[in-house]
Protein backbone atom coordinates (compact mmCIF):
# COMPACT_ATOMS: atom_id res chain seq x y z
CA UNK A 1 0.00 0.00 0.00
CA UNK A 2 1.19 3.50 -0.85
CA UNK A 3 0.34 6.34 1.53
CA UNK A 4 0.38 10.09 1.94
CA UNK A 5 -0.97 12.17 4.79
CA UNK A 6 -4.47 12.23 3.35
CA UNK A 7 -4.80 9.11 1.18
CA UNK A 8 -3.96 5.45 0.88
CA UNK A 9 -3.51 3.73 -2.47
CA UNK A 10 -4.44 0.06 -2.33
CA UNK A 11 -5.11 -2.77 -4.73
CA UNK A 12 -8.51 -3.30 -6.34
CA UNK A 13 -11.02 -5.52 -4.54
CA UNK A 14 -14.18 -7.17 -5.84
CA UNK A 15 -16.34 -5.03 -3.57
CA UNK A 16 -15.07 -1.89 -5.38
CA UNK A 17 -17.39 -2.63 -8.29
CA UNK A 18 -20.30 -0.48 -7.08
CA UNK A 19 -18.09 2.62 -6.86
CA UNK A 20 -16.49 1.90 -10.24
CA UNK A 21 -19.88 1.49 -11.90
CA UNK A 22 -21.11 4.77 -10.42
CA UNK A 23 -18.00 6.64 -11.56
CA UNK A 24 -17.79 5.05 -15.03
CA UNK A 25 -21.44 5.76 -15.77
CA UNK A 26 -21.45 9.40 -14.65
CA UNK A 27 -21.16 11.66 -17.73
CA UNK A 28 -19.59 14.48 -15.70
CA UNK A 29 -16.77 12.17 -14.56
CA UNK A 30 -16.27 10.43 -17.92
CA UNK A 31 -16.50 13.48 -20.18
CA UNK A 32 -12.70 13.47 -20.59
CA UNK A 33 -12.25 9.70 -20.66
CA UNK A 34 -12.16 7.28 -23.57
CA UNK A 35 -15.29 5.52 -22.26
CA UNK A 36 -18.18 6.06 -24.62
CA UNK A 37 -20.84 3.54 -23.69
CA UNK A 38 -22.48 2.78 -20.36
CA UNK A 39 -20.32 0.29 -18.50
CA UNK A 40 -22.10 -2.89 -17.45
CA UNK A 41 -21.58 -4.77 -14.21
CA UNK A 42 -20.28 -7.77 -16.18
CA UNK A 43 -17.72 -5.64 -18.01
CA UNK A 44 -16.59 -4.04 -14.77
CA UNK A 45 -16.29 -7.45 -13.04
CA UNK A 46 -14.14 -8.66 -15.95
CA UNK A 47 -11.98 -5.51 -15.70
CA UNK A 48 -11.45 -6.07 -11.95
CA UNK A 49 -10.59 -9.72 -12.52
CA UNK A 50 -8.14 -8.85 -15.29
CA UNK A 51 -6.57 -6.05 -13.23
CA UNK A 52 -5.12 -8.61 -10.84
CA UNK A 53 -3.48 -10.57 -13.65
CA UNK A 54 -2.12 -7.75 -15.77
CA UNK A 55 1.67 -7.42 -15.82
CA UNK A 56 1.31 -4.29 -17.95
CA UNK A 57 -0.37 -2.23 -15.27
CA UNK A 58 -0.61 -1.21 -11.66
CA UNK A 59 -4.07 -0.06 -10.58
CA UNK A 60 -4.70 1.56 -7.22
CA UNK A 61 -7.92 2.47 -5.45
CA UNK A 62 -7.60 5.89 -3.83
CA UNK A 63 -8.95 5.97 -0.28
CA UNK A 64 -9.11 8.97 1.98
CA UNK A 65 -8.52 8.44 5.65
CA UNK A 66 -11.29 10.24 7.49
CA UNK A 67 -11.41 9.67 11.26
CA UNK A 68 -10.29 6.06 11.02
CA UNK A 69 -12.67 5.37 8.13
CA UNK A 70 -11.34 4.74 4.66
CA UNK A 71 -13.49 6.14 1.87
CA UNK A 72 -12.81 5.04 -1.75
CA UNK A 73 -12.81 8.18 -3.89
CA UNK A 74 -11.16 7.14 -7.16
CA UNK A 75 -8.48 5.19 -8.97
CA UNK A 76 -4.98 5.92 -10.19
CA UNK A 77 -3.02 3.71 -12.50
CA UNK A 78 0.10 3.04 -14.44
CA UNK A 79 -1.03 1.20 -17.55
CA UNK A 80 0.35 -0.01 -20.84
CA UNK A 81 3.67 -0.62 -19.12
CA UNK A 82 6.35 -1.34 -21.68
CA UNK A 83 9.02 -3.16 -19.68
CA UNK A 84 11.53 -3.20 -22.54
CA UNK A 85 11.43 0.56 -23.13
CA UNK A 86 10.64 1.31 -19.45
CA UNK A 87 7.64 3.56 -19.98
CA UNK A 88 4.00 3.64 -18.93
CA UNK A 89 0.85 5.70 -19.23
CA UNK A 90 -0.37 7.32 -16.02
CA UNK A 91 -3.96 8.20 -15.22
CA UNK A 92 -6.20 9.28 -12.38
CA UNK A 93 -9.93 9.50 -11.76
CA UNK A 94 -11.38 11.06 -8.65
CA UNK A 95 -14.93 9.78 -8.75
CA UNK A 96 -16.26 11.38 -5.57
CA UNK A 97 -16.96 14.92 -6.72
CA UNK A 98 -16.81 16.44 -3.23
CA UNK A 99 -13.07 15.61 -3.30
CA UNK A 100 -12.41 17.58 -6.50
CA UNK A 101 -10.26 20.73 -6.33
CA UNK A 102 -8.69 19.87 -2.98
CA UNK A 103 -5.13 19.25 -4.19
CA UNK A 104 -5.47 15.48 -3.93
CA UNK A 105 -4.62 14.93 -7.59
CA UNK A 106 -1.20 16.50 -7.15
CA UNK A 107 -0.56 14.53 -3.96
CA UNK A 108 -1.64 11.20 -5.48
CA UNK A 109 0.15 11.65 -8.79
CA UNK A 110 3.38 12.66 -7.04
CA UNK A 111 3.23 9.39 -5.09
CA UNK A 112 2.51 7.28 -8.18
CA UNK A 113 5.24 9.03 -10.20
CA UNK A 114 7.74 8.24 -7.43
CA UNK A 115 6.52 4.64 -7.35
CA UNK A 116 6.86 4.30 -11.12
CA UNK A 117 10.40 5.63 -11.24
CA UNK A 118 11.84 4.22 -8.02
CA UNK A 119 9.98 0.92 -7.57
CA UNK A 120 9.19 -0.10 -11.15
CA UNK A 121 12.39 1.36 -12.58
CA UNK A 122 10.55 3.20 -15.34
CA UNK A 123 12.31 5.80 -17.46
CA UNK A 124 9.32 7.73 -18.86
CA UNK A 125 5.71 8.35 -17.92
CA UNK A 126 3.17 9.80 -20.30
CA UNK A 127 -0.46 10.85 -20.31
CA UNK A 128 -3.03 11.42 -23.06
CA UNK A 129 -5.47 14.23 -22.23
CA UNK A 130 -8.39 15.60 -24.21
CA UNK A 131 -7.27 19.05 -25.33
CA UNK A 132 -10.37 20.74 -23.90
CA UNK A 133 -9.69 19.39 -20.39
CA UNK A 134 -8.68 22.74 -18.92
CA UNK A 135 -7.87 21.36 -15.44
CA UNK A 136 -5.97 18.19 -16.26
CA UNK A 137 -3.29 19.63 -18.57
CA UNK A 138 -2.11 22.27 -16.03
CA UNK A 139 -2.11 19.63 -13.27
CA UNK A 140 0.35 17.44 -15.16
CA UNK A 141 2.43 20.43 -16.30
CA UNK A 142 2.74 21.49 -12.64
CA UNK A 143 4.20 18.04 -11.95
CA UNK A 144 6.84 18.56 -14.65
CA UNK A 145 5.21 16.84 -17.62
CA UNK A 146 6.11 18.46 -20.93
CA UNK A 147 4.06 18.74 -24.10
CA UNK A 148 5.14 16.04 -26.54
CA UNK A 149 2.52 16.59 -29.19
CA UNK A 150 -1.07 16.56 -30.30
CA UNK A 151 -3.10 13.76 -31.83
CA UNK A 152 -5.44 15.76 -34.05
CA UNK A 153 -9.13 14.76 -34.06
CA UNK A 154 -8.14 11.48 -32.41
CA UNK A 155 -11.32 10.80 -30.43
CA UNK A 156 -15.00 11.24 -31.26
CA UNK A 157 -16.66 12.26 -28.00
CA UNK A 158 -19.70 14.34 -27.10
CA UNK A 159 -20.72 14.69 -30.73
CA UNK A 160 -17.42 16.00 -32.09
CA UNK A 161 -13.82 15.07 -32.73
CA UNK A 162 -11.41 15.91 -29.94
CA UNK A 163 -7.68 16.58 -30.12
CA UNK A 164 -5.60 14.66 -27.60
CA UNK A 165 -2.53 16.27 -26.00
CA UNK A 166 0.35 13.97 -25.09
CA UNK A 167 2.49 15.01 -22.12
CA UNK A 168 5.55 13.15 -20.87
CA UNK A 169 7.91 13.11 -17.91
CA UNK A 170 11.38 11.56 -17.87
CA UNK A 171 12.96 10.16 -14.74
CA UNK A 172 15.93 12.50 -15.11
CA UNK A 173 13.57 15.50 -15.10
CA UNK A 174 12.34 14.50 -11.65
CA UNK A 175 15.95 14.03 -10.53
CA UNK A 176 16.84 17.51 -11.78
CA UNK A 177 14.03 19.00 -9.68
CA UNK A 178 15.43 17.15 -6.66
CA UNK A 179 12.23 15.30 -5.85
CA UNK A 180 13.65 11.81 -5.88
Amino acid sequence: MLKTKRVNLRSVRKNDIENFLNWCNDPEITQYMYLFLPVSETAEERWIEDAGKDEKGAIFVIETVNRKKRIPIGICELKNINWKDRNAEIGIIIGKKNYWNKGLGTEILTLVIEYGFSQLNLHRLWVAIFENNSKRIPLFQKLGFQNEGCLRSAVFKNGKFQNVTILGLLEKEVLIRGEK
